[in-house]
């Protein structure tokens, strides 16, 4: 069995090939999340030089959690394609979608930094009203391609790598219920627009259900399964288990995350702070965090066991 190793040299062969395996509009939707990571970090030396506040609904932290997050995600959805029997026009047509929503989604987001004035649930001005419409038209048309590839990742996924495949689809289904959770916060945050209440908008942690229920701490954590549980999904098949543990692992990583997942919707919607939980739901975050990190530990353990020997071998190109 091939295997991945640690050594600088073998590395960029990896990304090399890995880079080289995508199709042409999975690259380019990679560079596109490369140009997100690159706005991040340039955001991040302005908030470093800036010592403004890192909350509020005015903070160079829009540009740098929005930049890393759409990053990870044009990233993880161009290796999601590989793993896809799809026709070039179906894959240029979804990944091209994908890639000039995440683009002007970003601008918009970050042009609203730079212009002083809140990117979301800013209706004060006739432009800002436009811009804030605009970007809930690109989040739409994003959730609804999501939505075609979660169903392709069903119906034309490349046989083989059967617990990569369970994990980019259990990954998929949970980012589509980040959209779902992304579209609820815009809802409950519609009726403090319209009223012109910009405390219940504009506060510490955004729109809030309750005292204190942080809605996006959900959404956040639904979002990126779609890395979280892949990455999994891929590690195991770097190390020589059998298939059945292969799956177990996955099984047990996506019934983790689920369970965290909805532990965090349940803290959000009654309101209850954040790292405030009661007994019980404490101890099922717990319980959801064991069965993630377990399997993450053990392939962890295997790959450092490794002799140099198999270290040296070349690599799998991700997914």
């Amino acid at each position: 069995m091939s295997t991945t190793t640690l050594n600088p040299r073998s590395l960029t062969s990896f990304l090399y090939r890995t880079w080289q395996g995508l199709s042409a509009p999975a690259k380019v939707l990679t560079a596109v999340g490369l140009l997100m990571f690159a706005s991040a970090a340039f955001h991040a030396v302005v908030f470093l030089l800036s010592g403004t506040a890192w909350e509020g609904p005015v903070s160079w932290r829009k540009p740098i959690t929005f930049g890393l997050s759409l990053g990870l995600t044009a990233i993880t959805i161009a290796l999601v394609e590989a793993r896809l029997r799809l026709w070039r026009w179906v894959s240029w047509a979804l990944l091209g979608t994908i890639a000039v929503v995440t683009l002007v989604e970003d601008f918009l987001i970050t042009m609203q930094v730079w212009r002083g004035v809140p990117s979301h649930f800013n209706i004060g001005t006739p432009f800002d009203a436009a811009v804030f419409s605009l970007m809930g038209q690109t989040v739409a048309v994003f959730a609804l391609v999501l939505t075609v590839l979660a169903i392709l990742t069903f119906t034309s996924a490349k046989p083989g790598a059967s617990a990569l495949t369970l994990t980019i689809r259990a990954g998929m289904v949970l980012l589509i219920a980040g959209q779902v959770l992304g579209a609820a916060i815009i809802a409950a945050g519609t009726p403090a627009m319209v009223s012109g209440d910009e405390a219940a908008l504009f506060g510490p942690h955004g729109v809030m259900a309750g005292a204190a229920g942080v809605l996006k701490s959900p959404h956040a954590v639904a979002l990126h399964a779609v890395q979280v549980l892949p990455l999994l999904g891929w590690l195991v098949q770097q190390v020589p288990w059998s298939e059945v543990r292969r799956r177990r692992a996955a099984w047990s990583a996506t019934a983790g995350y689920s369970l965290v997942l909805a532990v965090s919707i349940f803290q959000a919607y009654t309101g209850q702070a954040q790292f405030m939980l009661g007994i019980p739901a404490l101890l099922a975050a717990l319980a959801g965090t064991v069965l993630i990190a377990v399997p993450y530990v053990q392939v962890g353990r295997r790959l450092i066991r490794r002799q140099p020997a198999a270290l040296d071998r070349p690599s799998t190109p991700a997914f």
